[in-house]
């Protein structure tokens, strides 16, 4: 991997040299995602990008303005991560969730700790249930696409309340980045998260921000109620190189249902890298590195001129098919579903914008092994391993598309 020039900054930077701090956001539990195509609908499905990017460079999204699907579908991000560490509080005690992922982002191993009367009721490389044998505490563990969960259910919200941990290698430095939180109740029997100590690991910086409330169910405010149940969250964003990643605590509780309280702590991110300073700071060589969906290296190497415009150099992998666009390229990897695009802009401000996006639409019938887990497995626990069958993916893109690696300067 190659540094970055020292003039070379990233938007919103000199918010985060203020010290690790929390953004707090929320919607309803389990919304919907906006699915409709246009800049404005990509912003609002990357909100982590949005504060990147900032009103300025708006018109770098158009740049690379891939369609939803295929955005959607990389997991390289997560799969760079080898997995997470997950101690909730549950039943007044706590319980630990260990999550390992192969290269290509599958589930390798999953563990619970203590393992007490858990059994596992669903064992598949993209998804893990344990169930409790009174039936009163279920966990999810999902590993698809852009996202990997731990979720936690239980009868009450009291169940879910007290302090909690997480951890993971979230940008495959080799050194963990840690969160520490706490679930409450309020006085009117509403789900609260609260965000602790935060440290992350050298080289990486997270977003500030501070918590409110609303009532208002459809706004991108904190807190969320209505007659059908409550709901409050809390986000971490991580930043290195470019790049970012959200961490994003949840704890709701529904009108009904068997297990109508949740607990869920996921990790997101895309392969998505965005570079901001002078046009001097961005101009040399740049490179793009990921996986196929078979675990093939792929390499995109480009360069920044001095006339502001950026030219592709060279590919390692595969060949492939480069076309031409306004303000950069598009390079796509014959024979696979990698496809690479990259973007310089100017902000009316005179700020380069410089944006490396990959997608590739999903890694079918690829034969994966199911995950290990260290709880007894109910009969017809195991899932079928193809991509493509019950329980998988569905095109969720498994071990491509290059977040993992840096794109960096020579």
């Amino acid at each position: 991997m190659c540094a970055r020039a020292s003039g070379l900054r990233m938007a919103e930077s000199e918010d985060r040299e203020r010290g690790p701090a929390v953004d707090v956001a929320s919607s309803p539990p389990d919304g919907p995602v906006p699915t409709s195509k246009g800049t404005g609908n990509l912003l609002k499905q990357n909100r982590a990008l949005r504060p990147l990017l900032g009103t300025a460079a708006l018109a770098l999204v158009a740049v690379l303005a891939l369609p939803v699907a295929a955005l959607a579908n990389t997991s390289d991000a997560i799969a760079q991560t080898g997995g997470m560490t997950a101690t909730l509080p549950l039943l007044g005690s706590s319980l630990t969730v260990q999550v390992t992922l192969d290269g290509s982002g599958n589930l390798s191993t999953v563990n619970v700790d203590p393992v007490g009367t858990y059994s596992a009721s669903k064992v598949g490389a993209h998804a893990v249930t344990f169930d409790s044998a009174d039936g009163t505490s279920q966990v999810k563990i999902r590993a698809k696409g852009n996202k990997l969960s731990v979720k936690a259910q239980a009868g009450t919200l009291d169940a879910l309340v007290g302090p909690g941990t997480w951890s993971a290698d979230v940008f495959g430095t080799g050194a963990k980045s840690t969160v520490a939180y706490t679930v409450g109740k309020a006085s009117d029997g509403s789900p609260t998260v609260t965000i602790g100590t935060v440290d992350a690991a050298s080289g990486i910086t997270v977003s500030s921000g501070t918590p409110t409330a609303t009532s208002d169910k459809h706004g991108a405010d904190k807190l969320w109620a209505d007659k059908h149940g409550a709901s409050a969250s809390a986000r971490v964003v991580f930043s290195r190189d470019g790049y970012t990643k959200t961490l994003t605590i949840r704890v709701s509780v529904k009108a009904h249902g068997k297990h109508p309280a949740s607990l869920e702590l996921s990790l997101s991110g895309k392969d998505r890298q965005v570079q901001s300073g002078a046009l001097a700071d961005l101009v040399g060589s740049h490179t793009w590195s990921g996986k196929a969906c078979d675990g093939t290296a792929l390499s995109i190497s480009y360069d920044v001129l001095a006339a502001g415009t950026v030219a592709y150099g060279s590919a390692t992998g595969g060949t492939v098919t480069v076309k031409s666009r306004d303000h950069g390229f598009v390079a796509r990897f014959d024979a696979t579903r990698v496809k690479v695009m990259v973007g310089l802009r100017q902000a009316k401000d005179g700020t380069y914008f410089l944006a490396a996006a990959a997608s590739r639409g999903g890694c079918l019938h690829q034969q994966v092994p199911n995950p290990t887990v260290n709880t007894p497995v109910k009969a017809g626990a195991g899932q079928p391993a193809d991509h493509k069958g019950k329980g998988s993916s569905h095109g969720g893109g498994h071990g491509g598309g290059g977040f993992g690696s840096r794109g960096g300067r020579h």
